[in-house]
């Protein structure tokens, strides 16, 4: 299974708070994250501003482990026909159709975004967690 992270989960591995534990032990349990190279840039301020300084070096040593997807015209073009069908803001439909180029069937979504997690199931993802309030 490949685990796809947009900041709002990535973030609980760093800065503790609802949902944290959830998030470590389906990191631990997966072979593969993947996330779309903004996401570094998303959780790198995140963890900043609700973090110590020692928990930003754990994300940059982290990040090595990643499958990172790459911004190209090809994602860029698929993320702004999600956002115009979806409304999704341009981060999130960035994510989502980040995580949608992966293979699908092996997809799990993780989301603490109601938003994007309505989305991602809506177009066909598992999501991590399986349901948000």
């Amino acid at each position: 299974m490949n685990l796809y992270l947009d900041a709002s989960a990535l973030v609980k591995r760093y800065v503790r708070e609802e949902g944290t534990d959830v998030l470590v032990r389906a990191m631990s349990g997966v072979r593969e994250w993947s996330m779309c190279r903004i996401g570094f840039v998303e959780t790198a301020r995140a963890v900043a501003r609700g973090g110590r300084r020692s928990d930003l070096a754990e994300v940059e040593r982290d990040w090595i482990h990643f499958d990172v997807i790459e911004l190209d015209d090809a994602l860029a073009g698929y993320a702004a026909r999600l956002s115009i069908a979806t409304g999704l803001r341009t981060l999130d439909a960035l994510h989502l159709a980040a995580a949608l180029s992966l293979d699908g069937d092996g997809v799990t979504f993780a989301t603490w975004d109601a938003r994007l997690h309505r989305a991602a199931r809506e177009h066909g993802l598992r999501t991590l967690p399986a349901a948000l309030a």
